[in-house]
């Protein structure tokens, strides 16, 4: 059971969408299953014809806002600043300085709407008093009756502590999956004064109620919030994305390109070079110090309808994209050589390409041999393995989305650690894989043809084992989102177990061997502790001698 909440101004927009027929016709049969006072079958509006949405909803909007509009609130969306409103200048100037105070009797009416934000440095609109939640079950569990919802509606709404307060609020069906909570949040007390109501800490009470509800009723169930999760494009952007026949939204593809221009990078210098190259926009914010406190980025044809770049903070995109948790990882993983051996035209040689490959085939391998003896942390290896497979979609693929760059994005949630997102040390193997990532970056395109194939599937293989691993990890330790995701992750890789079988015979003819990867098949399911593959691995990691021939930089 899925509960996720938005906050508005218009009551009566609202309500004429939950009994209208929706925006693609997906409404049926609307009705109130549950209200405040509990006689929802009193707040139910009367038919004015024979279709199935013809509704007279006057009554149903006007007990809605009548307590909004007694208060004094507005009934459509206000201005998004004040520019404009009677004595705007003057009263910004106080917004500006008031922090929690409230404001004085001759203040005007919109003031209460605004409050100012010291990130954004500037006055924006308050959230909205019409809160409006949809409460979602499970394709797979079972079809709730009203009376059934009537339960779920009033239990989620005493949790929050709106019902408490004295607020209005009803819950309309029209799918047999989910219902739509929708309350104003003006208090009415015994006195009969009206405030207007904050909940407190209700995303994490309607979480907790959401999941006594999934035991109570035997629904699927869903695991505590764990901070793991990127952002999610919003409706708009993904209707921008559709207008403009784009295959995925400026917010997912610059979350997938900051993540591999991160993974490439030693630090800021190089990270920025690599954003060049993409054509990423960026640009940084400093603190009073004059220190840098956050980068934000955008896709250059993103933009505005007056052509404004459309920018993006690192923690809009994921929790480890922010500049504190990149300069960690960088930090964290000093920097080592990554010189290859390049002909007259800069590119990197076959032979380099291929021993490339090999030696992070053996840091995958060792590294899933690792967490199969409980040698190393998992969180910092499964992160790490993130940062190689995102790397090695960008030098395979770039940017057309193929088999590794959908791995990857597959991939996301489970390289991150619940709640502290990034593992507190990482571990001998997990900076391996790190330097592996920043060597695979600086051998550049990656073709993937002749003898390159077979020690590109050999590594793809071996990706497929640790993830493995690491999927069989998460499970132990209950972690369903990251299970889930790296269960994905290995179904999505494009696995050539043929390909990867002749990659052992080849590397024996050369100086620097590595272990051969076990052509024992993946298998697509859930990964448990007992059935995950065995891959064939040294104890401890020892890298391949580096090359005698001689090396420039790029």
């Amino acid at each position: 059971m899925i509960a996720k909440v938005v906050t508005g101004w218009r009551p009566a927009g609202l309500i004429a969408y939950l009994l209208g027929p929706g925006e693609h016709e997906e409404h049926r049969d609307p009705r109130v299953v549950a209200s405040w006072d509990s006689a929802p079958a009193f707040h139910q509006p009367l038919k004015t014809g024979l279709g199935e949405f013809d509704f007279d909803l006057r009554e149903l909007i006007g007990v809605m806002q009548e307590l909004p509009k007694e208060f004094g609130l507005p009934l459509a969306n206000p201005a998004p600043t004040p520019e404009g409103l009677p004595n705007a200048e003057e009263w910004v100037q106080w917004l500006r300085i008031a922090g929690r105070r409230k404001p004085p009797s001759l203040a005007p009416d919109w003031l209460k709407l605004y409050r100012y934000d010291p990130k954004a440095q500037a006055i924006v609109l308050k959230d909205g008093y019409v809160w409006h939640c949809p409460v979602r079950l499970h394709p797979d569990d079972p079809v709730l009756s009203d009376k059934q919802w009537e339960h779920v509606a009033q239990r989620l709404m005493d949790a929050t502590g709106i019902h408490q307060a004295g607020c209005r609020w009803v819950a309309v069906r029209h799918a047999d999956d989910h219902i739509h909570l929708m309350a104003v949040l003006v208090a009415q007390h015994e006195s009969g004064r009206l405030t207007r109501f904050s909940p407190p800490f209700y995303k994490t009470r309607l979480r907790e109620a959401c999941q006594e509800l999934e035991r109570e009723f035997g629904l699927t169930p869903t695991p505590d919030i764990d901070r793991t999760a990127a952002k999610q494009p919003t409706r708009g952007e993904i209707s921008k994305a559709n207008r403009n026949r784009r295959p995925e939204t400026a917010r997912s593809e610059l979350h997938r390109l900051i993540s591999q221009a991160a993974a490439t990078a030693h630090g800021p210098d190089g990270f920025f070079i690599k954003l060049d190259e993409l054509q990423i926009n960026y640009r940084l914010s400093y603190t009073a110090a004059g220190k840098v406190r956050g980068c934000a980025y955008a896709m250059r044809f993103d933009q505005t309808r007056g052509g404004e770049l459309v920018w993006f903070g690192g923690g809009k995109l994921a929790a480890d994209l922010t500049w504190p948790k990149l300069l960690a990882r960088w930090s964290s993983t000093p920097a080592a050589d990554t010189s290859v051996e390049r002909t007259n035209d800069g590119r990197s040689t076959p032979h380099t390409r291929q021993d490339v490959l090999a030696e992070a085939t053996a840091v995958v391998d060792a590294a899933a041999a690792a967490i199969r003896a409980k040698q190393e942390d998992p969180d910092g290896i499964a992160h790490a393995a993130g940062e190689l497979l995102g790397t090695l979609a960008l030098g395979k693929e770039y940017r057309t989305p193929g088999p590794l760059t959908i791995a990857h994005d597959y991939y996301d949630r489970a390289a991150r650690s619940p709640h502290r997102v990034l593992a507190h040390d990482l571990g001998p193997l997990a900076r391996e894989l790190r330097r592996a990532a920043r060597k695979l970056a600086a051998i550049g395109a990656i073709h993937g043809r002749g003898s390159e194939r077979f020690v590109l599937a050999a590594l793809v293989l071996a990706l497929a084992g640790l993830i493995a691993e690491i999927c069989a990890w998460q499970q132990a330790n209950a972690r369903i989102h990251q299970a889930a995701a790296a269960e994905r992750t290995i179904n999505a890789l494009p696995i050539d177990r043929a390909a990867a079988a002749r990659a052992a015979t080849m590397h024996a003819r050369r100086s620097a061997p590595i272990p051969q990867a076990s052509p024992e098949p993946v298998t697509q399911r859930r990964y448990a502790p007992d059935s995950r593959p065995t891959v064939h691995t040294p104890a401890a990691y020892k890298p391949p001698p580096p090359s005698t021939a001689s090396r420039r930089a790029r």
